[in-house]
């Protein structure tokens, strides 16, 4: 033991009245980095990411967790719900046609490839695979898919310049091209002009381009104060990922060998065989078993038959893995594997219900405010400036994809009895489904005018029909109609 370790060991002795601090007899020395979370980010980012993305390419079970991340957080993408100001006669939002307009295409994208839920996948696919993504929000000419002329990019955090790290001319700091201002805010990034095709060599050397940060959106979780920067969510586990990897290319190629029954035949003719060694028939030297091979040595002419035998619970280890990898992702073990022959309602509910709570923190602390509200809050700025909205800025609801019932008769007669219980409001209940409670009462009063010029009754207008099939009875059926009648005149 050297001489900082023995004074590692004395001053912890001194202070560890908790046990995590103490250095148990015959353990080995836990010598955890200290520092800053900016500290924690230097040499690691890159290594990391290099890492991740070579497991997405090359092991299923990192490529189905980032699937499964994007799928849930984004789906089809957060939905955007412009609000109508106050005293207007129109009935709808000055920005809803423009924005259904923008968000439906490709004039979104500065690729030219992506709608705006493609691009909301993209950016927070590259967060869960690497860490971080760049977003940069670009003006362009205004055409009939893009009338405000905004059009975004997104780039790989690679491009952040991570080899610049000091002080700026103008007093700020920058540290791995993120340029913070006395208070730690972040007021630009620069940018390398090359990207990762180039060789190192010039990657050093690149030229840069610094983009403010109101025209540039970092997206990355937040898991320290100042952090700057963060790695992949596969951090955790990449060695897990490996190691279970690993693991079952052993058990194939054990396989292999368990499957190559051979005969070694001992023959008495000396001159037959030479030396010591297994020949095959035509006297080659052999050095790997093949199925169904006849080997000859040198002998006293006997037949032994080479039968390898297999043993181990293999299935458990690797189920016991592949359970720790789920936790490390944030996921459950039958999103992971897709493993469902130990799973039942009760199962599967409880984990999801873990699950959403994490997914909920994720969408509503970083996608939402660091990502969908800021294009939209950009979107307005720029149509502003063309005169096409008020200058007012009515911040708009954004709503995440449903999350799949695992069980939908028995959810949704739960969330109805939650309804008609007074625990949560029905604009609250539409919510979960991914949907505005104003369009959806809008959707419906149009359908049952519709339903009512054609002289329609479904069963499921509750106005009309009772929730036993029944019609309802005749003193209810005459207030529903002079309701109605009145709303019409009105």
């Amino acid at each position: 033991m050297g001489l900082l370790d023995r004074l590692r060991k004395t001053l912890s002795g001194r202070s560890a009245a908790f046990a995590a601090a103490r250095q148990p007899a015959g353990r080995a020395n836990w010598n955890a980095p200290t520092g800053s979370a900016r500290k924690a980010m230097d040499g690691a980012i890159r290594t990391i990411a290099d890492r991740s993305r070579d497991a997405v390419r090359n092991n299923a079970y990192a490529s189905r967790i980032v699937d499964l991340w994007v799928a849930n957080a984004v789906g089809t993408g957060i939905t955007t719900t412009w609000k109508v100001p106050e005293g207007s006669n129109s009935g709808a939002a000055p920005e809803a046609a423009a924005w259904a307009n923008w968000a439906a295409g490709p004039g979104c994208d500065v690729e030219g490839e992506l709608d705006w839920a493609g691009l909301q996948a993209l950016a927070f696919r590259a967060v869960v695979e690497s860490g971080e993504s760049l977003i940069w929000m670009r003006s362009v000419r205004p055409s009939a898919d893009n009338p405000v002329g905004l059009a975004l990019q997104v780039l790989e955090a690679d491009r952040l310049d991570w080899h610049h790290t000091g002080m700026a001319p103008n007093g700020n700091r920058i540290i791995q091209g993120v340029e913070v201002n006395q208070r730690g805010r972040k007021v630009a990034f620069h940018l390398r002009e090359d990207d990762d095709d180039f060789p190192l060599l010039r990657r050093a050397h690149a030229k840069r381009i610094r983009v403010p940060a109101e025209d540039l959106i970092h997206l990355y979780r937040r898991r320290r104060p100042g952090q700057l920067r963060d790695v992949s969510w596969l951090a955790p586990i990449l060695w897990q990922l490996r190691d279970l990897s690993e693991y079952e290319s052993a058990l194939l190629k054990k396989a292999f060998v368990e499957a190559c029954l051979a005969l070694v035949v001992t023959g008495d003719d000396e001159e037959s065989v030479s030396g010591e060694v297994l020949q095959d028939a035509a006297g080659n030297k052999v050095e790997y078993l093949e199925p169904q091979q006849i080997l000859y040595r040198r002998g006293g002419g006997t037949i032994e038959t080479v039968n390898p035998s297999g043993g181990g619970d293999h299935a458990g280890y690797a189920r016991r893995h592949l359970e720790a990898i789920s936790v490390g992702a944030g996921l459950t073990y039958d999103q992971v594997s897709g493993d469902l022959s130990q799973a039942n309602y009760s199962s599967l509910r409880a984990g999801k219900i873990e699950f959403r709570r994490l997914l909920e923190q994720v969408q509503y602390t970083m996608l939402v405010p660091m990502l969908i509200s800021r294009v939209a809050r950009r979107f307005h700025a720029q149509g502003a400036l063309l005169g096409l909205f008020p200058s007012d800025y009515l911040a708009p609801f954004h709503v995440p994809p449903a999350p799949e019932m695992v069980d939908p008769s028995k959810d949704t007669a739960a969330l109805i009895a939650q309804v008609r219980a007074g625990f949560i409001s029905q604009d609250e209940a539409v919510g979960m489904f991914g949907s505005n409670f104003d369009d959806v009462m809008a959707k419906i009063a149009k359908a049952n005018k519709k339903a009512k010029e054609l002289g329609v009754i479904l069963d499921t207008d509750p106005r009309y029909v009772a929730k036993s099939g029944g019609a309802q009875d005749a003193k209810q059926n005459a207030a529903v109609q002079l309701a109605a009648d009145d709303a019409a005149q009105a």
